[in-house]
């Protein structure tokens, strides 16, 4: 991580920058492509997957082209698809970092091509020591329970692929290498042998929950939030221990809680958040060039292509007005995390329920002292 305190108020500088001018997103999602050598059933991207056109995807130099319109921004994500097909993917993230001003950037991928991530990482992050990489390594099972999601050999490879950023994680001070587990009906009941492994070898876990457009949509509707609760209850007890001496960070695992509690509720159907910022701090850009609220509605402002990169322009456009309007007449709410988030963080509530949760933890308290499941909102 950035040295916390400048970057916490850093992002709550241009979120409110985002929310008050509508200039541009504080968090952008690029699908840099929807090609994938796996067809996993919790996959959101199948249907683009299905209909995948290297030669419709932008180009390194259009994305160079895009990265210099853009705001500037703070946070970006580089998924797919699978982002390790794109063999011009260490440029791709350059041209943000070194022409958009991000410095964080975190690539989503399945951790099937051990070579190509690792010059990816040393490729990016030569000569760039303010910039802060996360690789988010899919897993979804340990051994044979992964290889029934992602196909025969998948393990092996997203193993090889972990080791094989072993040493530049030791030279890089700013590359994190976390596993990434996908709850859902076909993968809750592994999620206790994916943590132990996780562990043990020392590596973080994040946790998100299965949505919509699935492949399989069971493997949505046959979630047991009970799990999935006490999942993100044994999350969060680690995230507190990580915590320790640190009430900035303390304050942050509070944040993470709120959160996971807001998608359970969504997932559920009952609405928290009054107010999703999809669209206006939030954005998604698909590879095709089509500039997009979220991962979730099939809405689009336009693509970058018609308007020479000026993603400003789509972004202040009526496609974009009238996105904005539909969610704040509908109260539309979802489990898009992202989404959720951002919007979270930007919510009065949500530092009432994070000052709710500190006081609780406090020595001697009454909350301290029940037993988990008997917490309120606990499940």
């Amino acid at each position: 991580m950035p040295p916390l305190l400048p970057y916490v108020l850093r992002y709550g500088a241009y979120g409110l920058e985002s929310l008050l001018m509508k200039r541009g997103p504080l968090f952008l999602t690029v699908f840099v492509t929807a090609r994938c050598g796996l067809s996993c059933g919790h996959c959101l991207y199948a249907h683009a997957r299905r209909v995948a056109d290297p030669a419709r995807e932008l180009t390194l130099e259009e994305y160079r082209e895009l990265a210099r319109r853009l705001p500037r921004l703070p946070k970006l994500l580089l998924t797919g698809g699978e982002p390790f097909l794109r063999d011009d993917l260490a440029g791709i993230a350059a041209a943000f970092h070194d022409l958009a001003g991000v410095r964080q950037i975190t690539v989503a991928t399945a951790a099937q091509h051990p070579d190509r991530a690792r010059r990816f990482v040393q490729d990016l992050l030569e000569g760039r020591p303010d910039l802060t990489l996360e690789m988010q390594c899919s897993m979804d099972g340990v051994g044979p329970a992964h290889d029934r999601i992602r196909g025969v050999g998948a393990f092996d490879r997203l193993c090889a692929t972990v080791e094989a950023l072993g040493e530049p994680a030791k030279r890089y001070p700013g590359l994190e290498v976390r596993y990434n587990f996908t709850f859902s009906r076909a993968t809750q009941d592994a999620f206790p042998e994916v943590l132990r492994y996780a562990l043990e070898r020392g590596t973080r876990l994040d946790l998100v929950l299965v949505r919509p457009p699935t492949a399989d949509p069971t493997w949505v509707t046959g979630v047991d939030l009970g799990l999935y609760r006490a999942a993100v209850d044994r999350l969060q007890d680690l995230e507190v221990a990580r915590a320790a001496g640190s009430l900035l960070r303390r304050a942050l695992a509070e944040r993470v809680r709120v959160e996971r509690a807001i998608v359970a509720s969504h997932h559920e159907g009952r609405r928290v958040l009054d107010r999703c910022l999809a669209g206006t701090l939030v954005g998604v850009v698909d590879e095709t060039g089509e500039v997009r609220p979220c991962e979730m509605l099939p809405v689009s402002f336009g693509n970058v292509r018609d308007v020479d990169f000026d993603f400003g322009r789509l972004w202040a456009g009526p496609e974009a007005r009238a996105h904005r309007r539909f969610v704040r007449e509908t109260r539309c709410f979802c489990t898009f995390e992202t989404g959720v988030r951002t919007s979270a963080t930007f919510r009065p509530q949500t530092i009432v329920d994070m000052g709710v949760g500190l006081l609780k933890a406090l020595p001697g308290s009454l909350e301290a002292t029940l037993p988990r499941r008997s917490r309120p909102g606990t499940g």
